[in-house]
Parts: structure tokens; sequence; C-alpha cells
């Protein structure tokens, strides 16, 4: 939310390896801002209180208010919404392929070229048949560019060194890709996670079986498992971020996710709500006077859930990807320690990459302090 709370993100350095980590989220829950505001008022502020994802917030919030108040949800615009998420989609995931990741590695930043195409697809809003060529031109991008060693290779690479020649190959992002495998394996033995897979709205609300409590949306689980959730979940089938996954090259296999995503993102605006795959805006009424809708978000899947009176929020849960994933549990927490580094700013490198591929919604900070043992010096 726009200045409202943050993460706060500390871990523990041994001089070998991080010890230890917490998590701090001091992010307010959606109900104390929302109940009580009339149904009207609530769309029209969430998507003023986000400044990521502030479109699937928008939609999120709308569809949900509709199916609480048994409105047509076929009223809806189902191809302007598909069309606005696979947009706001493919800006966030550019802005960090050709900026934050580069900027990581020590490697120039494209600013310029990420403008252009952040101009051609807010273009599509009053342009909407544009968006046809807008897609065949992120198309071309990760083709031409992003991927182009993958592209120009005889065959699909099968070994870590021969995906690692790939990318070289692949310019930047390729570069990138390369550096996070030489870092070694990203993923303790222990840390593999259970995934938020895209699924229909239906099947959350017989999932969540009402409105979720503030516990749950602080730390949200599946049948009680901590689960990840985003671009690698999202994406998971690919056969290369299935095959990184499989190396525990987890860090790695959410960068590549990340520009299978944005292929979907192009593929979308080209043929928005194709029937061989599921809406990115979908909802249902749980009950009466209770609506949930999903949204395939920038960051994962997003969760809104409304109770109303009439005219009126009577309580308002937001299930976000941030709380999967920085949850108690949840794949940061059990990716960031339980490996070695050669020294201090390898670790925080590597910390900083865990965080950058889990992509957080919300401010973050993140600390790595020296652990101290009980005779009062460092370990």
């Amino acid at each position: 939310m726009n200045g409202l709370g943050g993460l706060h993100l500390r871990a523990q350095w041994d001089g070998r390896a991080v010890s230890a980590v917490s998590v701090e989220n001091s992010r307010p829950m959606a109900a104390s801002v929302l109940a009580g505001r009339s149904v009207d008022e609530a769309v029209s502020l969430v998507p003023v209180m986000f400044s990521l994802c502030g479109r699937a917030q928008g939609l999120a919030a709308r569809a949900a208010c509709a199916a609480a108040r048994g409105d047509d949800l076929s009223k809806l615009d189902a191809q302007e919404a598909e069309r606005a998420v696979a947009v706001e989609t493919a800006q966030e995931h550019l802005w960090r392929l050709l900026i934050d990741w580069p900027a990581l590695f020590d490697m120039p930043e494209r600013r310029s070229r990420f403008a252009s195409f952040h101009k051609r697809l807010r273009g599509i809003a009053e342009r909407p048949e544009s968006a046809f060529d807008v897609g065949g031109e992120l198309l071309d991008l990760v083709v031409l560019d992003l991927f182009g060693g993958f592209f120009r290779s005889a065959r699909e690479p099968v070994t870590l060194s021969e995906f690692v020649e790939c990318a070289r190959a692949s310019g930047d992002v390729g570069e990138v890709l390369a550096a996070l495998l030489d870092m070694g394996a990203s993923v303790p033995e222990s840390a593999d996670m259970a995934l938020v897979r895209p699924r229909p709205a239906a099947d959350w609300v017989a999932c969540l079986g009402g409105l979720p409590s503030p516990a749950y949306c602080r730390a949200p689980t599946l049948a009680g498992v901590p689960c990840e959730n985003g671009v690698l979940a999202r994406q998971a089938d690919s056969r290369m971020v299935s095959s990184l996954i499989a190396h525990r090259h987890r860090i790695a296999a959410r960068l590549f996710a990340r520009v299978v995503d944005l292929v979907d993102c192009a593929s979308r605006l080209r043929r928005p709500l194709a029937d061989d795959v599921l809406p990115l805006v979908d909802a249902m009424a749980m009950q009466d006077g209770i609506g949930l809708a999903s949204v395939e978000s920038a960051r994962g899947t997003l969760l809104h859930v409304v109770s109303v009176d009439g005219d009126t929020v009577v309580d308002y849960a937001i299930v976000a990807p941030t709380e999967w994933n920085f949850c108690p549990g949840g794949p940061f927490e059990r990716e960031a320690s339980g490996w070695t580094a050669p020294d201090r700013e390898t670790a925080l490198r590597r910390l900083r990459a865990l965080t950058l591929s889990l992509d957080p919604c919300v401010e973050y900070s993140l600390e790595l302090v020296d652990a101290v043992d009980d005779g009062g010096g460092y370990a």
C-alpha cells in the first residue's frame, strides 16, 4: 500500500553462512481501511492504495464487490480486464528484466528501452487495436534479445553448462542468469515448496470456505502448508523452469519464469481470453453478500474477498502474493539460510537476488547483521 508499512528482512551472518533469518511485515490489513465505506468508495479507493499492481488490485476489488452484490458478472468487460492485467504485468516484468536485475549485477540498465516499451504498452488503453502489434514487439524482444541465445541454439540445453552457454549468448538477462547459476545452487535440500498454481475462482471459494481471517491474510497457506506464489508457480510447467527447480536453482528459475510469463502476456495481448488458458480475472459469489475475485497479477495470484450489506462494505480481505512468499515457513525464510558463501558481500548479493526474485509488492529493507556468539564476540 502507498506509504503504509512494508517488510523488514533481517539475516544473521556467522562468517561462513547465513545462520538465521526473520521477516517483519507491517503492512496493515485491508479491512482497517475499507470496512464501513460504501462499495463504490471502496472500489475507487483500492487502486489508489497500491503503488504496485494498482490495476490488478482495482479489477479485483470491482469484481469481488460485483460478485458480493449479486451483479451480473457477464457485464464486466472481460477482454478489457484481461488486457489491462496483461499490460500491467508486462510493464512490471520489463522493469525487473531491463533495470533491476542488471543493476543488481553491476550491468548497464536499459532505461530507454524500458521507457519505449512502457509507453507503447500504456497506449493500449487508448488504442486497444494496437495490442496485437505491441504483443508482437514483446515477442520479438524475447526471441531476438532477452533469450536470443536459447532460440539460436541447435537444441534445447540439457545440462546446466549448456544452459549457461545459451544464457551468456542472450545479452544482459542471460548474463544475469549465468551469474546466478555460477553462484551455485540457491536452495537448501530441505527448501522445496508447494506452489500456488493458477485456478478458477470456484476453486478458491471451495478452498477458503468464507471470508479469510486477518491471521490467514497475513500468513496464508493451502491446507495448512506454506506455498510459493508468483511467476515460478505460474510457469512451473515450462520445461526449462522445471529443470532449474530440479537442480535447486530457484532464484534463476524465477528469473527465467519471468521471461516466460512476459511471453504469456504478449500472447494474451494478441489473443485475449483464449480457450486453452484460464482468464487472468475471475470472480464468484461465495455466499449471500460475500464475493471473491482472483487475479493473476504480475506478482502472482491475488485474492480479494468482500462482505457487503446493501451498499456498505462490512469486511474486506486481501490475500496478496507477498504474504505467501514472506510468511513464516514461506520461500524467503526457507531459502535465505542453509547455504554457505565465500564472503559477506556474496551472501548479501544472494539475499538481494532472492528478495528480488520473489518480488514483494511493498517497500522493503534488507539487513545482514553479524551473528554474536555467547562470549560476546563475532562467530
